[in-house]
C-alpha cells in the first residue's frame, strides 16, 4: 500500500512538472477561443437542438469544460504563490473569478443546466403542432433567452479570467 501511495505522488509531481513547462498563458488563450466560439454555436435553438441530439457534440463541449476547470486550477495554485508572495490586487481579483467560476459554473452545474434544457426542448417539441404555432415561438424566445444568459455568465467568468492573467507577472 505504501508503494503505491508511492508511486502516486511520484505521478502527481510529475503531472505539475510538465504543467510547469506549458505556458499557461497561452493554453488559457486558446480554451477561451474554443468556449467563445462554442457558447456562440450554442445560443439558439438550432445550437442548443444540435447539442442535445448528437452524442460527439455534447462529448467535445464536456470535454471542453473540464478542459478549462482543470486549467483554470491549474491557474488557481499558480496565482495563489503569487498572492502569498506579493499580495497583488490583480491576483487576489483572479483568484476570486476562479473560485466563482469554479463553483457556481462546474462541469457538474453546466450538465445539470444543459439537462433541463434539453427537456424542456422536447416538451417543446412535442407540444407543437399548427394550433399552437404562437405559443411555441413564444417558448422558444424564452428558452433562448434563459440558455444565452447561463451561456454570457459562463463567457463572462472565462473571458475574465482570460483577462486577468494577462496583466499578471508569471517570472
Amino acid at each position: 500500500m505504501k508503494n503505491l501511495f508511492g508511486l502516486f505522488l511520484f505521478f502527481l509531481s510529475l503531472v505539475g512538472a510538465a504543467q510547469q513547462n506549458v505556458d499557461i498563458v497561452a493554453v488559457i488563450d486558446d480554451l477561451t477561443v474554443r468556449w467563445d466560439e462554442t457558447a456562440i454555436r450554442l445560443k439558439n435553438y438550432q445550437g442548443i437542438q444540435e447539442f442535445c441530439l448528437t452524442e460527439e457534440y455534447r462529448k467535445e463541449t464536456i470535454e471542453l469544460l473540464d478542459n478549462i476547470h482543470h486549467w483554470d486550477t491549474t491557474l488557481y495554485f499558480i496565482v495563489q504563490e503569487k498572492f502569498d508572495t506579493s499580495k497583488d490586487k490583480e491576483a487576489a481579483a483572479t483568484l476570486s473569478d476562479i473560485e466563482k467560476l469554479e463553483t457556481e459554473y462546474s462541469t457538474a452545474n453546466f450538465k445539470a443546466f444543459i439537462s433541463d434544457e434539453c427537456s424542456v426542448l422536447k416538451v417543446i417539441q412535442d407540444s407543437f403542432d399548427e394550433k399552437t404555432v404562437k405559443q411555441y415561438e413564444k417558448d422558444i424566445r424564452k428558452f433562448e433567452k434563459e440558455l444565452v444568459k447561463y451561456l454570457n455568465s459562463i463567457t463572462y467568468r472565462i473571458d475574465i479570467i482570460d483577462e486577468h492573467i494577462h496583466h499578471l507577472d508569471f517570472d
